[in-house]
């Protein structure tokens, strides 16, 4: 089993950029064309692009830095596991978002190992913004150089968030909800974890949290945030083994507020 000693990064990265760009550009092509649904229930929606953006990426992946690949549409590839050096793909992070033709919508991959982000590629395709970051080595938007806002005080904070599918959408979840954002001086719900955390990694957005969220939606950009400055904290959820909540904040004093928030 490969570790991140055995990793080049570098070489990581570019592959990462390489499969959400080839993504990225077949999930366009796709846009114009009639929407194939392949599931609709509940909350939740699956389209025939969600499986072609994957099979795009994993052949991109195994082709230049072959790792196990935990991925949203097919699932376990190789030997993963919670502490693995491993791939995380989410080929098209927004997908009700992309099937309004709403541009708020990407294609996510990250590198996870000893249960910690490593780097991640976000590709938002519809605005050719591509967020990267190393951690401990920086973050950049289109290859420029990005940096957390630093706010620390929830009044003066812009929090995204989101309500997963499998979420309880009742009354009492909907109260504790309120009482979790209502100090924030804004709140965004943009239908894409990758995105929010994007956002938080360019200072756009100053927090972004969610429970019960998976992986493969927040791995690379908790990646590309922690890189650019951001208190990330991950930890298991409640909805499944890959089910994960996440507080992402501009800096500690607002995570920690976040934090105290949280049930």
């Amino acid at each position: 089993m490969a570790t991140l000693r055995d990793i080049d990064l570098a070489a990581a990265q570019a592959a990462a950029v390489a499969a959400v760009a080839a993504a990225g550009r077949l999930l366009l092509e796709l846009s114009w064309k009639p929407v194939a649904v392949l599931s609709e229930t509940g909350h939740d929606i699956k389209l025939q692009a969600d499986r072609q953006a994957e099979e795009c990426i994993l052949d991109i992946l195994r082709e230049r830095v072959p790792l196990p690949v935990l991925t949203e549409e097919s699932g376990e590839h190789g030997d993963v596991a919670e502490t693995a050096c491993m791939w995380v793909v989410d080929p098209l992070d927004g997908t009700f978002n992309y099937s309004r033709g709403l541009p708020l919508c990407c294609s996510a991959v990250g590198l996870w190992a000893d249960g910690r982000p490593v780097l991640g590629a976000v590709y938002n395709f519809f605005r050719d913004e591509l967020f990267t970051g190393i951690v401990g080595q920086g973050a950049q938007r289109n290859g420029r150089p990005i940096a957390v806002s630093g706010v620390s005080a929830p009044a003066k904070a812009a929090l995204g968030t989101g309500f997963p599918h499998q979420q309880d959408f009742g009354a009492d979840t909907l109260r504790e909800f309120i009482r979790q954002v209502q100090d924030f001086k804004k709140i965004r719900m943009l239908g894409s974890a990758a995105l929010m955390g994007a956002y938080v990694a360019c200072g756009w957005l100053d927090a972004y949290v969610e429970a019960d969220v998976w992986l493969w939606d927040v791995a690379a950009a908790a990646a590309i945030a922690q890189a650019a400055g951001a208190a990330v904290a991950i930890r298991p959820g409640r909805a499944g083994r890959w089910a994960r909540e996440i507080v992402c904040a501009a800096s500690p004093e607002l995570q920690r507020a976040l934090e105290e928030r949280q049930p």
